[in-house]
């Protein structure tokens, strides 16, 4: 964990629109838990490589446990895709247009195809808390120490971090050696830094979901259970 006090809430502060997330309907019956490489691999294949460069893919959620049934661990694991599955991809204003042209395609995921339907836009937020669900790191690095690189990083960003918390780790499969991961938790930024980051993520591989940031509700009630 990494933690200093609060900082004072900074003026009222409108995000910019020239970076956002397009959110796409999906239809299909299920996919690997696993699937980010599989995604990626079939986004490359419908745009630019030049866009692939740029964008970052969150992929794609799927089901929770609950009522009773337990979500399976295994990379492997096939889950059913619901009909309130999205497939949320994150974009410069001007690589949009070749983005959204994905609508009315069929991906091939494995062995699970996966029809892209319209897509929305979601834009940023200026929430002082931030998730990232994968930020691919060392596996052979501590915590505190990937806390501290981040820390460093995010400072050469001009963000001046106060709070962060790690989260589950995890690997993530690809043809060449597996990528593995951290979620991470950043609070208590102001709104600039929330967009800035959501804007430029952390580290590589984005085209397998890592580094993107999304608006978290808080790490202060989390801080207080660990403390």
């Amino acid at each position: 964990m990494y933690w200093r006090e609060e900082k004072e809430s900074s003026d009222e502060y409108r995000v910019p629109d020239d970076v956002f997330d397009l959110v796409f309907r999906l239809r299909g019956e299920s996919l690997d838990l696993d699937h980010a490489f599989a995604l990626s691999e079939a986004l490359r294949a419908c745009l630019n490589e030049d866009v692939c460069a740029r964008i970052g893919v969150h992929g794609i959620r799927m089901a929770d446990s609950g009522n009773g049934w337990n979500r399976p661990e295994e990379a492997d694991a096939k889950l059913p895709l619901s009909k309130r599955a999205r497939l949320a991809i994150r974009v410069h204003r001007d690589d949009s247009e070749e983005v959204a042209q994905i609508t009315d395609q069929k991906l091939q995921l494995g062995d699970h195809a996966v029809a892209i339907g319209a897509c929305a836009v979601r834009k940023l937020s200026s929430m002082a808390t931030l998730y990232a669900r994968a930020i691919s790191c060392d596996p052979d690095q501590t915590e505190t120490d990937f806390l501290q690189q981040v820390a460093a990083e995010l400072n050469a960003m001009d963000i001046d971090v106060a709070k962060m918390m790690c989260g589950r780790s995890g690997c993530i499969r690809t043809e060449g050696r597996p990528v593995f991961t951290r979620a991470l938790l950043v609070a208590d930024l102001t709104a600039e830094e929330s967009v800035a980051l959501q804007q430029r993520g952390l580290g590589d591989a984005r085209m397998l979901g890592c580094g993107l940031f999304v608006p978290h509700r808080g790490i202060d009630a989390v801080y207080e259970i660990q403390k």
